[in-house]
């Protein structure tokens, strides 16, 4: 109602580690799906290793507000140099589009670390490697939306992605009290002058219900009676 002053909101640890801008890239990574499929299917590399392992499709903001592009991008992780030239094909398109234009990078890390995307995004991997699925977010657009994506995908660094894969949390991003706190505390950008949603102002100052908390393991509000309900509104739209 615009009563509450939210210039006092902290940060709370209880959302903390769970909600991650996407990894930048620093290069021309991505890659058309036409292409990626026909990667994915070549024969095994001098480490005995497919080419899958350097391969992920990718998802940024238009991805999610409007059709899905069908890119990928070559992702080498934290690999090595040497451990990245084993993949053979991902690795030739990195060092011949990405490479030129590292070369002049002024970070002396980005430059030397030509084949690795600008940041590994590491934190995000880790926390969302073992979920069968996991929230994501435009970081800017002009409404508040969110979606299931597989843990596979990686986000650009337009989209924050939260490493929870239960409906009781979803629910709860989508919830009027969700849009309207991060909508008062995002703060706007872009050309349109959109809502912006951010990990530290949108999702980690935000009051969770007190025993429905995003550090919290599903199956610990599995009975209580606000979870299902919950949960089973969110099911429904979603299957809608």
């Amino acid at each position: 109602a615009g009563t509450t002053d939210l210039t006092k909101a902290a940060r709370l640890p209880e959302n903390f580690h769970l909600c991650f801008q996407g990894p930048v890239k620093v290069g021309p990574f991505e890659i058309e799906g036409t292409i990626a499929r026909e990667w994915l299917v070549l024969p095994t590399n001098p480490n005995g290793r497919p080419n899958s392992d350097a391969l992920r499709p990718w998802l940024n903001g238009q991805d999610m507000t409007r059709r899905p592009s069908d890119r990928w991008i070559v992702d080498f992780g934290d690999m090595n140099e040497v451990q990245a030239a084993l993949y053979e094909v991902p690795f030739e398109y990195v060092r011949k589009t990405v490479k030129p234009l590292r070369d002049t990078n002024n970070d002396r890390s980005r430059r030397e670390n030509w084949w690795r995307l600008g940041r590994s995004g590491a934190d995000l991997r880790a926390a969302c490697g073992p979920l069968r699925r996991v929230i994501a977010t435009p970081r800017v657009s002009k409404h508040r939306s969110f979606s299931w994506i597989a843990p596979q995908v990686l986000p650009d660094s337009r989209v924050n992605v939260i490493a929870r894969d239960d409906d009781v949390t979803f629910g709860i991003l989508l919830s009027r009290f969700h849009e309207a706190w991060s909508l008062r505390l995002g703060g706007m950008h872009g050309v349109g002058n959109d809502p912006q949603y951010t990990p530290s102002t949108g999702f980690e100052t935000f009051p969770f219900p007190d025993g429905l908390l995003p550090n919290m393991a599903a199956s610990d509000y599995a009975t209580d009676q606000r979870a299902t309900s919950i949960s089973g509104a969110l099911a429904r739209l979603n299957e809608l």
